[in-house]
């Protein structure tokens, strides 16, 4: 019996997922908002900033870094295959997949659009695309949400269906109307419709085409609501992206988490322009015990008025006395800034609300500290970091929505990275090339350093040939003799080089090494040259050119 064999097929197998998971934070159907801890809008929020001198310090500093050098357009690849795809990073003659030799360079032609709108106003408010870009990093470091929004053209024909689309405009778009349109699970797109020449009607419903005129729905993923109004997006109009606390939804505002720190800084302010300029609570009060009231109301008039001109002057109070006797006391009603520790509690905070957003001292114009983590290099290092990540935000997320928009596939929009994360590279890659020239050099090896600054070492030689026109040096193979360089000199002119038999040396002393004279020898000179100076002092020239000959 031949069993039946059933075939394969999609058709036959029971099709399932993995369920999504739910995110607690996405409370509405709909519309999504934040949802602040602490139940602070954001107007409020912004407003904060507007006050704090050190956060707005921060986060200016941190803005001119991360757009200090513009942007720039490079080349996603060198060369592409137009028989498989594939891109490659390096020129090549063939393709190393497909091993095709149709190969092509990046268009150039696909830039010609893009450029021109870039470069100029990007919106009716004559704005530039680096200062839209600056608007939104503002909103990424104040409520960590920022929207770009692009005002397209689109092309429609006879069915209404978008053939061809055309970026006119470029918006910042407000964090504090614009919100994130998605169903329960968090998921944009799928919470209503909209047709594109009736933007302010939401169809809860995909339907085939719009009630009014028959176009097609598209599914909404943005909303602003504004003035009563809701205006809303499809995709690809609208990026929104965040980058201390990117969520399925909405970002984290850094500010929640200052809280404490920024109102307590803004508080101190305030204490500080109160207390020199309106003055309210005085320092204290004179208490004065006294039988005559009358008297201390007549001077209290004078002391008023001098308090008119000076809002420092101290008042006096007069206070009767039971027993009459006289007696003055101060009550003082407040510490002082010194005994508060003004300055020491406002650089903490300070410190706080920098090392979060990354802001090195050096940056805020404060040059005070010094040495250790606290030298400008290190500080230097440390805010490149901080703009370095910044900068990731906007090369991952925001330019290649711009470039997809713009319809470009061979070129990539990028920040290029900050000039000083540059040069302290080439310093620190410098300094340690100089330290390992030194060591090896410590070691007995040749270092040597061309005309561009590279060492090149060479194995250390155990004597070393003699170069072209350098003199070469002979010790004096008499000294110890009893020829004197006078005699040396004469007989070497005569032609008569004298042996070490004449000179009165055996011939095995050249080879023999010194040895110490503990005996007498048979030497003219007395062994230990006895002079009647310390015993230290004494003379050890065995050269008998060089000393006095004793009879």
């Amino acid at each position: 019996m031949v069993e039946e064999k059933r075939k394969f097929s999609f058709s036959n197998l029971f099709r399932n997922t993995t369920p999504k998971p739910a995110d607690r934070t996405v409370y509405n159907l709909g519309i999504q908002e934040r949802d602040n801890s602490y139940m602070l809008t954001s107007p409020i929020i912004y407003h904060i900033v507007q006050q704090s001198t050190i956060v707005r310090t921060c986060i200016t500093q941190l803005k001119q870094e991360v757009f200090r050098r513009g942007y720039l357009w490079e080349e996603k690849f060198a060369l592409k295959c137009n028989s498989c795809g594939k891109e490659h990073t390096n020129p090549v003659l063939q393709c190393t997949d497909c091993e095709s030799t149709d190969l092509v360079k990046p268009d150039s032609k696909q830039l010609v659009y893009a450029k021109n709108f870039l470069e100029g106003y990007v919106n009716n408010a004559d704005q530039m695309f680096i200062d839209v870009l600056k608007e939104l990093e503002d909103d990424l470091n104040i409520m960590d949400d920022a929207y770009l929004v692009t005002v397209k053209e689109y092309y429609l024909d006879n069915n209404s269906k978008v053939r061809m689309h055309r970026i006119k405009e470029v918006f910042r778009g407000d964090p504090v109307t614009m919100h994130i349109y998605s169903n329960e699970l968090g998921e944009r797109g799928k919470g209503g419709y909209v047709c594109l020449r009736h933007r302010d009607r939401i169809h809860e419903h995909p339907s085939e085409t719009c009630e009014t005129c028959n176009s097609e729905l598209y599914p909404v993923h943005y909303v602003n609501r504004v003035n009563g109004q809701e205006q809303y997006f499809i995709k690809g109009e609208v990026v929104h992206f965040s980058k201390y606390s990117p969520s399925r939804l909405y970002g984290m505002s850094p500010i929640l988490t200052l809280w404490n720190n920024v109102t307590t800084l803004i508080a101190m302010d305030n204490y500080v322009n109160s207390s020199y300029t309106k003055a309210r609570m005085p320092k204290g009060l004179l208490a004065v015990q006294t039988r005559n009231m009358e008297s201390m109301k007549s001077f209290w008039r004078g002391v008023k008025e001098k308090m008119e001109q000076d809002p420092h002057f101290i008042p006096v109070m007069g206070i009767e006395s039971e027993t009459g006797k006289g007696s003055v006391e101060w009550v003082r009603f407040m510490d002082s800034l010194k005994e508060m520790e003004y300055v020491a509690v406002k650089d903490d905070l300070r410190d706080r609300i920098s090392a979060f957003y990354g802001v090195s001292k050096v940056f805020m114009n404060d040059a005070s500290a010094g040495g250790g983590l606290n030298n400008e290099g290190m500080q230097i290092l440390v805010t490149n970091r901080a703009v370095e990540m910044a900068q990731t935000t906007w090369n991952n997320y925001v330019f290649p929505f711009i470039t997809t928009e713009f319809g470009i596939t061979d070129w990539v929009l990028k920040l290029p990275p900050s000039e000083e994360e540059d040069e302290i590279a080439k310093l620190r890659l410098r300094e340690m090339e100089v330290n390992i020239a030194g060591a090896i050099k410590n070691l007995g090896f040749e270092v040597k350093m061309d005309s561009e600054g590279r060492f090149t070492y060479d194995k250390p030689m155990e004597q070393k040939e003699k170069k072209e026109g350098e003199e070469e040096f002979e010790l004096d193979p008499y000294a110890g003799t009893d020829i004197d360089s006078s005699q040396l000199g004469q007989m070497m002119a005569e032609g008569n080089k004298p042996t070490m038999a004449e000179a009165g040396v055996p011939e095995k002393v050249k080879s023999e090494p010194p040895k110490k004279r503990n005996k007498p020898s048979m030497f003219n000179a007395p062994d230990k040259r006895f002079s009647g100076l310390p015993k230290d002092a004494g003379n050890q020239n065995n050269d008998k050119r060089t000393e006095r000959r004793v009879g």
